[in-house]
């Protein structure tokens, strides 16, 4: 008898908790252009509106425009007129996880006729010559070295021209130096987005649930601005 007490407390508690992780999250999948851009499914997610099919529409996520030796595993925020968002991994958490959400400063405006500029260096490790050498393969051995696979980036955030002299006059640590633009989608952690442009400010919470044949599902919620 002494039970009962405990246990309706407890299905209460449950029942007020669990509608409320639910209800605030929505769950979709992502595909890459790369495979399946003559597909109808969805390459594009807006936190506030949901996803979109269409490459031009006004994106908060996008999932496999990135490709580096194959590995199409990387999330881009938007590159819409005067987008300034950024997307910061949290590392390995569940909804049900409590974790400090940080606040993500923006990007600075742009100057009228400025782009920014997006920067990816996978030229890894230098050799024993001191030439720039590619990650866990031979430095001389051109046949290996990282590929980059096109991406397509609109409007104001555009990808620069390699410099081969400047990248063989760096020194190279054997990590690829990525621009926070893109971030890298493991399964397990949690991100939180904030979402700047013109029009908009605000937050975004999501995870990645699963990662498979070139798709992203996700969990995600829209929250307030941390403090």
């Amino acid at each position: 008898m002494t039970r009962r007490p405990f246990i309706l407390i407890f299905a209460i508690l449950l029942l007020c908790i669990v509608p409320t992780i639910l209800n605030a999250q929505q769950v979709g999948t992502l595909y890459s252009p790369q495979k399946y851009r003559t597909q109808p499914v969805h390459f594009c997610l807006n936190f506030q509106t949901g996803f979109s099919s269409s490459m031009n529409a006004a994106c908060d996520l996008r999932y496999g425009l990135l490709g580096i030796n194959s590995d199409f595993d990387w999330l881009q925020g938007s590159s819409g007129q005067g987008a300034r968002g950024v997307i910061k991994d949290l590392g390995s958490n569940t909804w049900t996880d409590d974790f400090k959400i940080p606040v993500v400063a923006a990007l600075p405006m742009l100057k009228p006729g400025e782009q920014r500029q997006i920067s990816i260096d996978v030229s890894g490790a230098d050799g024993a010559n001191g030439a720039a050498g590619a990650t866990g393969v031979n430095a001389d051995d051109d046949s290996r070295r990282p590929e980059l696979s096109p991406i397509a980036i609109p409007q104001e955030r555009t990808l620069p021209t390699p410099n081969p002299a400047l990248q063989s006059s760096s020194r190279h640590d054997g990590k690829p130096k990525i621009d926070p633009f893109f971030v890298k989608a493991i399964v397990g952690h949690m991100y939180v987005a904030h979402v700047v442009d013109d029009v908009s400010d605000y937050y975004a919470l999501f995870r990645v649930e699963a990662l498979e044949d070139q798709t992203c599902s996700i969990s995600w919620k829209l929250i307030p601005t941390p403090q």
